[in-house]
């Protein structure tokens, strides 16, 4: 009998930077999970915690016959690295790849890859690998392929310019049996996560896709329309977490509190079924009320993150963010009225900015009350409008971590914006140390 083995890479090597966001891949828990409902043997290679040596022995011993590997901008060094390597000890293994970066740009992945997945793959990858395995002549099924079949399938044989990216239905989304988390080093992403927030902290997606279209924005793999998954599915996967030892959630959707009667149903069952776990989440600022906000609490939600972005309006038009200075203020301070702690994302430093409008950011943020901040310049991620807009991006430098880089030509000043971040983070812990209730200009 034939061997029906795939390898799922994630090619993320840690590299020491203590981060509360570093969690167990679900893509490829997914993927994994849908190919072992198919009878076929799948190891994930998570590459988190591994040296690219021990990576590569693992793929050697495991010899499988597919390999797919994620590819996100800031994954890509990391993946075509591994990819040379991998075909020197498993040559006669196919090699495939999906995720964001392959979905925008598949005849350039097409090059170095057998096969391309664009968008959510849940469905076609799987139905590829089964078909592979099951047919009777491999070599004959290659051959035959027809992007019909697969949606979403791109190689170099069959061309890029009738492929369609991959977006499931609701019905699909929940027909996908709970992410494969096992054989995860769950102990040691629970000490890093530990060590940072005194949770242990796992990913979780409950919603697929968002409607906006921010400047800054790329989303090639979920879309613009949004799909919210049924809460029996989403209620097995919270309890199959627990089992792994976590105790808090980070719910990874771009827009869990779109949907107001969505987000109360889950919170209502988070109380009925009391499984005592806690969790934050993104949410707008312009969202939510009062009233779902204390549900929330009531739920264990114990901190919301934002994408402010900036304290200026006309910035924030340029952004295309669909709100204003009034309505941040006012969201934040229902969330910290009702106990929950609040961080925000800002971008300083775009293009069309000033200095003027950078320091009012500052500013702005400082007067918020925020349990936490984050600064960072402009990325200009492949597939956004701001990418098409600025020049002289540089496509080999995305790896970076923690540094305030520009990665294209910026008028202002890598330095000076450092040392206004450091400062205003500076700013922001001497505040936190006044006494709850004291008024911030």
């Amino acid at each position: 009998m034939k061997m029906k083995r795939v390898m799922l890479v994630y090619p993320y090597f840690y590299t020491g930077i203590i981060k509360d966001q570093l969690f167990t891949p679900i893509g490829i828990g997914i993927l994994s999970a849908v190919l072992k409902q198919n009878g076929i043997d799948v190891m994930k290679l998570d590459c988190t915690f591994l040296t690219e040596e021990e990576a590569i022995d693992k793929a050697a011993k495991y010899k499988p016959d597919i390999t797919g590997i994620y590819v996100m901008t800031t994954l890509a060094k990391n993946a075509l690295g591994l990819l040379e390597k991998l075909r020197e000890v498993n040559p006669k293994s196919i090699y495939t790849v999906g995720g964001p970066l392959p979905s925008l740009y598949p005849g350039k992945f097409a090059k170095k890859f057998d096969y391309v997945f664009k968008g959510e793959a849940a469905k076609s990858f799987p139905d590829f690998c089964r078909d592979f395995f099951n047919a009777a002549n491999r070599i004959e099924f290659l051959e035959e392929i027809k992007t019909s079949k697969y949606l979403g399938i791109v190689s170099s044989q069959m061309g890029i310019a009738d492929s369609t990216v991959m977006h499931l239905t609701k019905k699909e989304i929940d027909a996908c049996p709970t992410p494969d988390r096992e054989g995860f080093d769950h102990e040691k992403y629970q000490e890093l996560c530990y060590e940072c927030t005194g949770t242990k902290r796992a990913s979780i997606m409950m919603t697929y896709g968002c409607p906006f279209s921010c400047d800054f924005c790329s989303k090639p793999i979920f879309g613009n329309e949004v799909r919210f998954r049924n809460l029996d599915r989403i209620f097995e996967e919270i309890r199959d977490i627990i089992s792994y030892g976590y105790d808090s959630l980070w719910i990874a959707d771009d827009l869990f509190t779109l949907d107001p009667e969505f987000l109360k149903s889950f919170c209502t069952r988070l109380i009925e079924e009391d499984l005592k776990i806690s969790w934050s989440c993104l949410s707008r600022v312009d969202s939510v009320t009062d009233d779902i906000v204390k549900v929330m609490k009531n739920a264990g939600c114990n901190k919301v993150y934002f994408g402010i972005e900036s304290g200026n309006d006309d910035v924030l038009k340029l952004m295309n963010k669909k709100i204003d200075i009034a309505k941040v203020r006012k969201g934040v301070e229902v969330f910290n009225n009702n106990g929950i702690d609040c961080a925000g994302f800002f971008i300083v430093g775009y293009p069309g900015e000033t200095i003027k409008t950078i320091e009012e950011t500052f500013e702005f943020a400082l007067s918020l009350g925020l349990d936490e901040s984050s600064f960072n310049v402009p990325y200009p991620l492949p597939g956004s409008k701001l990418y098409e807009r600025v020049s002289g991006v540089s496509d080999d430098d995305w790896t970076i971590e923690n540094e305030t880089r520009f990665l294209y030509k910026s008028e202002f000043d890598e330095k000076w914006l450092t040392k206004r971040i450091q400062e205003t983070h500076e700013t922001m812990k001497q505040l936190k140390q006044l006494k709850p209730g004291l008024e911030i200009p």
